[in-house]
């Protein structure tokens, strides 16, 4: 999963947004995990490290996040300066301008399937609710509130990407992922539609502090069902029915079927 970071320099700075804009204050990190399409705005203290080199590192993971991929120890250095040539803000602002992801409760739950068919085969396939691209369609409604629940049943991470909306993290659940699976499964996977709760494990975890604003791209973990909520809004002068996309945004996968589309409904 190439993209995944371990940005160190974080001692010395705040996260201060994701993919869906800048948040209402600043959340103190020391390590930040960014899966492929997920973006982080980084506010970074440079005061009493004069003249100093930093390196930003990228380490594998800890769990629950996994990926095949190996690390990649030394991304970018930073070289700090020893004088300033433009005057810039006194230290980290306490106060952002965005808004903190607070929707109301949710009009209807979707339960999405993440599914990895006979893996390292050439019959290799994966997929969402047990179906190729366009067989399984989610139709929310204009205006509506949804959680969609994604329920990871392989041995990977997937940055599951919404188009149209952003969404905010709700939490993770840890779940039996082989007795949901015996209990469900077909030869294509899970269908969609099947709520997990009743093979949950463990209570709700709740989301990581850079999860705190708006996303269009989260980490759906293995062995846990990661659920979002979101506002189905329509562009300005656009009129339903209308049809989007969403999908797995690592490259293979996604070009291996891990997409499904959504038809936005009046």
């Amino acid at each position: 999963m190439t993209g995944t970071s371990r940005r160190r320099f974080l001692q010395y700075g705040v996260a201060a947004g994701a993919e869906g804009g800048m948040w209402d204050r600043p959340v103190r990190m020391s390590q930040l995990v960014l899966t492929p399409a997920e973006r982080a705005d980084v506010i970074v203290d440079f005061r009493g490290l004069e003249g100093r080199t930093l390196i930003v590192h990228n380490s594998t993971p800890a769990a629950p996040v996994s990926t095949p991929a190996p690390p990649l120890p030394t991304v970018m250095q930073i070289r700090v300066g020893t004088s300033v040539t433009a005057k810039g803000p006194s230290g980290i602002p306490g106060e952002l301008p965005g808004q903190r992801a607070d929707l109301r409760r949710p009009d209807a739950t979707k339960y999405i399937t993440l599914n990895e068919i006979a893996a390292e085969t050439a019959g290799w396939w994966l997929n969402l609710n047990a179906a190729h691209f366009g067989k399984a369609p989610e139709y929310p409604r204009a205006g509506t509130v949804e959680d969609w629940v994604f329920v990871n049943t392989t041995m990977d991470t997937h940055p599951m990407h919404t188009h149209l909306f952003t969404h905010q993290v709700i939490g993770r659940v840890p779940f039996d992922t082989e007795a949901y699976q015996k209990a469900h499964g077909g030869p294509d996977g899970v269908p969609g539609g099947i709520n997990p709760a009743p093979f949950a494990t463990g209570p709700m975890l709740p989301p990581t502090p850079d999860e705190r604003g708006f996303k269009d791209t989260s980490k759906v973990n293995p062995g846990y069902y990661t659920i979002v909520r979101a506002r189905i809004d329509l562009p300005r002068g656009v009129r339903a029915p209308q049809s989007y996309v969403y999908h797995c945004h690592i490259v293979e996968h996604e070009d291996n079927d891990m997409m499904q589309s959504f038809i936005v409904l009046p």
